[in-house]
């Protein structure tokens, strides 16, 4: 299976910062992740000039901790040099592939990235680090039937008024009887990762959360991620992403999903060009709005919808949040 983008862009200042980024842990104190690398492609993918990189670069370095397994790091590194970046990644991702919403999806998130842009060491460093940090949610997986990503949010908001309160304990919320429940007999078919892509978008217009905004960006990097892989480990790759969906959403509280008239809504509005919101989100300190933006302007061209368009220039404070527009 051809991968959606196999040729490296270029060995300029991008490719010389990723090189550099290496020295540094991907996480900090072991719990969070470090989102630099993600930035860098991030910036160069929304148009970002060399400066800006370099800029973003040395802000953030100033807060990173050093790497501790660089030795593994080398050895990974080999593996790629003598194997190259896909048998590798088909390879390693085979004992990782179970657990896709680890540290909430950044190892992921880190890998499509540096698939990408085709830099090896990142390949490595993100492979490593999923590796190191692996961890699956304690709850069942779906029984496969024919319901979808959308009825099991209709089943998990549907509770009784505080049954969920918001938290980061996905642990805890993964092991919910509801969660349990509402993950019966969940389609498993060729439809999945767009059942995945379209429900991350929609828990994410609905919360307008933390959590939910990694949603998005993670069902992003799945599906990048899904085109370097054999069916089976990419059918695997799905099938483990749904139920993180599901306790995410539950975890910022299961609010219903916005409904079809508010969701066409959105879609009218007369939004804001895809060049305003780049200069708004490149001109971002934070990762995470830089993020956003370039993955939903990256689904915009991949699906014509313009709920992505939207979700991106809510992220640079260009338009309400949904909420408030459905209100109005």
């Amino acid at each position: 299976m051809e991968p959606i983008s196999a040729t490296p862009t270029g060995h300029g200042t991008l490719h010389r910062l990723l090189d550099a980024e290496l020295a540094f842990s991907p996480s900090i104190q072991g719990v969070f992740s470090s989102h630099l690398a993600m930035a860098l492609v991030a910036l160069r993918q929304l148009g970002a000039t060399d400066a800006v990189l370099q800029r973003a670069f040395e802000v953030s370095a100033r807060g990173s901790e050093p790497r501790d397994d660089r030795a593994e790091l080398d050895r990974r590194l080999g593996e790629i040099s003598r194997d190259g970046i896909a048998a590798t990644v088909a390879t390693r991702v085979a004992d990782l592939v179970d657990a896709p919403g680890t540290a909430l999806f950044h190892p992921v998130i880190r890998l499509a990235y540096a698939l990408d842009v085709g830099h090896a060491g990142q390949v490595a460093a993100a492979v490593l680090d999923w590796g190191r940090r692996l961890h699956e949610l304690p709850t069942n997986r779906p029984t496969v039937g024919t319901r979808r990503l959308t009825d099991v949010a209709a089943d998990l908001s549907g509770r009784p008024a505080g049954t969920w309160s918001h938290t980061f304990d996905l642990d805890g919320v993964a092991r919910r009887p509801e969660v349990r429940d509402a993950l019966q007999e969940v389609a498993m078919d060729e439809h999945t990762l767009d059942d995945i892509s379209s429900f991350a978008i929609s828990a994410h217009l609905a919360a307008n959360d933390f959590i939910t905004l990694h949603l998005v960006t993670g069902a992003r990097a799945v599906r990048s991620l899904s085109t370097w892989l054999e069916e089976e480990l990419a059918t695997r790759l799905a099938a483990a992403t749904v139920p993180v969906m599901a306790v995410a959403y539950a975890a910022v509280e299961a609010p219903p999903l916005l409904d079809s008239a508010t969701l066409d809504a959105l879609r009218e509005m007369r939004l804001p060009s895809r060049a305003r919101i780049a200069e708004l989100a490149t001109a971002d300190r934070d990762p995470h709005v830089i993020k956003l933006a370039d993955v939903a302007l990256a689904e915009e061209r991949r699906t014509a919808d313009p709920l992505y368009r939207y979700a991106a220039a809510r992220v640079v404070g260009l338009v309400p949040r949904a909420t408030e527009f459905v209100g109005s």
